[in-house]
């Protein structure tokens, strides 16, 4: 009975959602070379960590590549009900701001061909590279699925968000975080 209650508490705390925006710090990941003070984390605030990851399509990612623009990077897995209700909204808001903000999925430990058939069906047309070991997701402290971290075009992290993005105004919430304001 207690293994039982102690599962559902963190299934619900899987399912549920949590967002750090630049009021509220977390633990840094690592931190940057000695000879300066920024932080690389998941804080906002923090540097993102790097990473240079391969597309379901077989082209290479560098986060630090996409720098000067803002980025949503999602990290999701086919095999995730709550990933799959949140995709159309990821997909909708890549569309709606085409070449003002770089989307990226990160789709954590699963195979090139099971991810393609799956984009394929749902018709996502954002990248998504693939975290075959997991270790993206480790260094961003990913520990329940989607997980959404919004980076700013100076390469900080804006914000942090554990759990589904269910509307395009929960979704616009977030991008305030990162895309320059009109």
């Amino acid at each position: 009975m207690v293994v039982l209650a102690g599962a559902l508490v963190y299934a619900g705390y899987l399912i549920g959602h949590r967002v750090r925006t630049a009021t509220e710090k977390t633990p840094p990941v690592a931190t940057a070379a000695a000879s300066t003070t920024s932080t690389v984390g998941v804080a906002p605030g923090d540097i993102a960590p790097n990473f240079t990851l391969t597309t379901s399509t077989g082209q290479t990612v560098t986060l630090s590549q996409l720098r000067g623009h803002p980025v949503w990077l999602n990290f999701w897995a086919t095999w995730c009900p709550y990933c799959n209700k949140e995709i159309p909204i990821v997909e909708q808001e890549a569309v709606t701001h085409q070449g003002q903000l770089d989307v990226v999925g990160v789709d954590v430990e699963e195979s090139a061909s099971k991810v393609n058939t799956f984009m394929t069906a749902h018709h996502m047309t954002y990248p998504v590279v693939l975290d075959s070991q997991g270790a993206v997701s480790a260094s961003y402290g990913v520990t329940g699925l989607p997980t959404s971290v919004f980076i700013r075009p100076d390469g900080r992290v804006g914000a942090l968000y554990t759990g589904a993005i269910l509307s395009v105004s929960q979704a616009n919430q977030m991008l305030a975080q990162i895309l320059p304001h009109s």
